[in-house]
């Protein structure tokens, strides 16, 4: 391993002609231009230093390129035993750069730590908080990005998140993982919790990109919420012969007429039964306590279980068995136009609605068949535990024609209450007569 080193030269034989800086190390050099020249004539290649010379400030010179390199090597070794790895060329030169010209310190005495370290701290953090799928997300995430710097030859540490880094990111996830654009935004968006959370506790002191455009745009993602003749085919697939379809199926049909994220309503039980009548669970999510009606076609799973519902499995598995389901299902066959991304692009594909039916799917049916039905969105948010009215209404997704039926059942209302108004009823008050 090559040890680090400094020596200065002149930038060529012109007069006069500035003096460079040079730092090597593991085959790595820094080129940094000093802001000293000096006439060639005046240079001792020996020494790489001025010679002595009343005709030229030799001592102010020198006495300015031994502090550089002083610096440089202190920097140097702050970068090994803070971060615990080699500083890259250009980080180098941006931070000697910052720390001599600029007089801005790089170092402060809080302790540093690195990328890597804060993810750890942080997915620790989040199942000490009694939040595993969380922790699962940010390890999930800290693999993909020491994937990504493997393949674009990044070190991934803070000091190396630039706008490059954030373009390059951004580039290895469409194209080599195909994600989707909303997958794009929710990564982003996890890389900026944890440098935030690194910044609010001082292990590092300020990052070289702008945080405020670092997350891409949302877009609402083409998501799907099944028709009443959908669901009735996938309540009246005959699954016998297939156990752990029929399992899921009853599964996902629970989340349909209760509208609970995937992580509630996979592990609901009779436990969440009262009195008979109502479904009382704390949701997984964000700890709320929810009570909805316990509805006939939930209550008949139940029956079918005798009250003891199949055990919970993992959302992966649960989807993977879904489309299996889904494809068995005709109605579920015809096309829909998605966007999705190819190379980097999005395109307009069409798709069959089996390949977008999710566990998720339950939840949004849920919330746009009540709303075309003219269910009022407060009392769906009853049911599904929304806290913002605003959040529900993107789960609406109602078809053209539910739409043209929600109107006509409203014109309908309202004719019924004209005409009601038009033509009252008539008391007739009858007069009771002496007998």
């Amino acid at each position: 391993m090559q040890m680090a080193s400094v020596s200065f030269v002149l930038k060529d034989n012109k007069s006069p002609t500035s003096i460079l800086m040079l730092f090597r190390y593991d085959n790595k050099r820094v080129k940094i231009y000093t802001k000293q020249s000096i006439e060639p004539a005046f240079w001792d290649k020996s020494k790489k230093r001025v010679r002595n010379s009343i005709k030229t400030n030799s001592q102010g010179i020198n006495s300015k390129l031994n502090e550089m390199e002083n610096v440089i090597l202190e920097l140097y070794d702050k970068i090994l035993s803070e971060y615990g790895r080699r500083p890259e060329p250009k980080e180098l030169k941006n931070m000697f750069e910052l720390e001599y010209f600029d007089k801005k310190p790089q170092f402060s005495k809080s302790k540093h730590k690195s990328l890597l370290e804060v993810i750890d701290e942080y997915e620790k953090r989040m199942i000490v908080e009694n939040k595993p799928k969380s922790a699962e997300k940010y390890r999930e995430m800290k693999k993909g990005l020491l994937a990504f710097g493997k393949l674009y030859k990044y070190e991934i540490q803070f000091e190396t998140i630039t706008e490059d880094f954030r373009n390059d990111f951004i580039e290895y996830m469409q194209i080599e993982k195909n994600y989707a654009e909303t997958t794009i935004h929710r990564k982003l968006k996890f890389l900026k919790t944890i440098i935030n959370y690194a910044l609010d506790c001082r292990y590092i002191d300020k990052m070289n990109i702008n945080l405020k455009r670092f997350v891409t745009p949302y877009r609402e993602p083409d998501k799907i919420s099944l028709t009443p003749a959908e669901i009735q085919e996938i309540e009246q697939l005959d699954l016998s012969r297939f156990p752990k379809l029929d399992r899921v199926r009853d599964k996902f049909v629970i989340g349909l007429y209760t509208g609970l994220r995937f992580g509630d309503f996979i592990r609901l039980n009779k436990n969440h039964i009262e009195d008979g009548k109502y479904i009382v669970i704390k949701q997984e999510k964000t700890e709320r306590t929810i009570t909805q009606p316990f509805w006939e076609e939930v209550k008949q799973i139940f029956e079918k279980y005798d009250y003891n519902l199949p055990q919970p499995i993992s959302e992966s598995k649960f989807n993977a068995y879904l489309k299996i389901i889904a494809e068995k299902c005709d109605t579920l066959k015809r096309e829909q136009e998605v966007k999705t991304n190819v190379g980097g692009k999005e395109i307009v594909v069409n798709k069959p609605r089996h390949l977008l039916v999710t566990s998720h799917t339950a939840r949004r049916t849920f919330v746009t068949n009540n709303a075309a039905k003219g269910v009022e969105l407060e009392d769906i948010a009853t049911a599904t535990g929304h806290a913002s009215i605003k959040t529900l209404r993107t789960y609406i997704k109602l078809s053209d024609k539910q739409k043209a039926d929600r109107l006509a059942s409203i014109h309908k209302r309202i004719s019924e209450k004209e005409k009601d108004i038009a033509n009252p009823v008539k008391v007739i008050q009858l007069k009771s007569s002496n007998l």
